[in-house]
């Protein structure tokens, strides 16, 4: 067990029945701060039925950017439903070379238990992206004390390790333009074959949060397998209303035509409720995703998408074997030569036809990791290494994706801010003004800009470019 995780093994506490709390009650807590460690706080919700005289089971949130607020929207409709409590950290993070994530986990949760009456058989763990890693990390190094995970964004620590046991439930959720998808969708193959309790659900979106909608569909979930293991009752109105929404929804599908869609719908219905539903509910479900299944254009959908999971995973791969080769060489790679070498051309091309959604999901999928390696990943790693011309270079092949993207160029412009080059860091942030840039609040706080913010020649560009566009925007 890494030294993190046994620290966390060693300092979570089971939570106290009766524990008071001054909290306000179905309303969100914007900022709690850990009484023993205050450097560490976190955002609270209640449920509007929460009393300290029972147990509630309870949601840790661990966001990749400390956007503690941001899950907590997300849970907030399904902690009221089903009458969670929700505990997001400000201090969880993701991409760092340290571990924030096992101080915030323990702190949060160490804290929460001496002031709410928490479940300790029902305590579950969120994350998103590095989070979502984390969250996994957690549940692991605590076997038997976390219930379930729920993964946006991002699968296990280890995406390329097999699974073997899982000690916890786990519902994953994954965009359908996600840098991850691929790694999501490995792993769902890999849970299967476990035989592991969990769920895959994909959405129409990028690397992000799901939806208030799919995060009550990933608390019904783990409902319903908290029923099945017996550490919650089962309530056979709870387990009526939500097969009759899983059941809506299959044949909802299957009337507009979308097969393969319904297929996996009825099947998830069939497993879900076995054990908990009528035997006959159940295995009408199982004989309509049988149907289903059988039919040649569901095959044929089926066997496509593997066939194009496993060409974009080779293209992948090969990909980043080109980025690590030009990296490589002796001279700093040319961004536009790199760039077309890894076909970014053509994947912005197909990305923009109408001619094909699969094929354009597929260039998506590839193009949004390609993004994350050449405008973070790799940069960092470059910095890191104090190579600020290859960090340089690789953020202009970044800026080849997306041209028209001013925040491009300011990232751009942020590599010879951080060496002193104020001349340099002027040029690009004047074209990262021509394409629209105005978030100069931006530069107050970025700390790449303190070795050049008192230069002379910068402060009046700064000042004058403030001058010119007055009013912040988006870009």
């Amino acid at each position: 067990m890494p030294a993190a995780a046994l620290i966390l093994a060693t300092l979570l506490r089971a939570g106290v029945p009766g524990a008071s709390t001054d909290f306000p009650r179905g309303q969100v807590v914007d900022k709690v701060v850990a009484a023993k460690t205050p450097g560490q706080s976190y955002a609270l919700y209640l449920p509007s039925t929460y009393t300290p005289e029972r147990l509630w089971p309870v949601l840790y949130m661990l966001d990749a950017r400390n956007n503690a607020l941001v899950p907590i929207e997300r849970f907030r409709a399904a902690a009221e439903r089903f009458g969670w409590i929700l505990v997001s950290s400000y201090n969880s993070r993701s991409d760092t070379r340290d571990d924030p994530n096992s101080a915030a986990m323990t702190a949060m949760w160490n804290d929460a238990v001496t002031r709410l009456s928490i479940d300790g058989r029902r305590v579950y763990v969120t994350g998103f992206s590095g989070g979502a890693r984390a969250a996994v990390d957690v549940a692991y190094a605590l076997p038997g004390r976390v219930t379930g995970v729920i993964g946006a964004g991002a699968g296990f620590a280890d995406s390329q390790a097999a699974v073997k046991t899982v000690p916890f439930a786990y519902f994953g959720t994954v965009g359908d333009q996600d840098m991850n998808y691929y790694e999501m969708r490995e792993l769902d193959e890999k849970l299967e074959k476990a035989k592991a309790p969990h769920r895959i659900a994909y959405f129409e979106g990028g690397h992000e949060w799901m939806s208030p909608e799919l995060a009550g569909d990933a608390v019904a979930w783990m409902e319903l397998q908290a029923m099945k293991s017996g550490v919650r009752p089962k309530d056979p109105e709870t387990i009526a209303a939500l097969q009759a929404a899983a059941r809506s929804r299959a044949a909802a599908l299957e009337a507009e035509g979308k097969r393969t869609e319904a297929f996996r719908a009825y099947a998830h219905a069939a497993q879900d409720f076995r054990g908990l539903a009528d035997v006959s509910s159940v295995e009408d479900d199982e004989k309509r995703a049988e149907a289903l299944g059988r039919l040649p254009e569901v095959q044929a959908a089926l066997k496509d998408a593997r066939r194009r999971d496993a060409r974009d995973e080779a293209t992948l791969r090969s990909v980043n074997t080109r980025l690590r080769n030009a990296l490589s060489q002796p001279d700093p790679p040319v961004p536009t030569l790199l760039a077309a070498d890894l076909g970014i051309p053509g994947l912005r091309q197909k990305a923009a036809s109408a001619d094909s959604p699969e094929e354009r999901l597929s260039a998506e999928r590839i193009l949004a990791n390609l993004r994350a390696q050449t405008g973070f990943y790799l940069p960092e790693e470059m910095l890191f290494r104090r190579d600020s011309t290859r960090a340089r270079a690789l953020l202009l092949v970044r800026a080849e994706i997306d041209p028209e993207s001013p925040l491009v160029y300011y990232n751009v412009a942020c590599i010879p801010a951080r060496s002193g080059d104020a001349a340099r860091a002027i040029k690009d942030l004047e074209h990262a003004v021509e394409k629209g840039f105005k978030r100069f609040e931006l530069i107050d706080t970025d700390t790449d800009f303190d070795p050049i913010r008192q230069d002379e020649p910068f402060r009046k560009w700064l000042a004058a470019a403030r001058a010119a566009a007055p009013t912040p925007a988006t870009p």
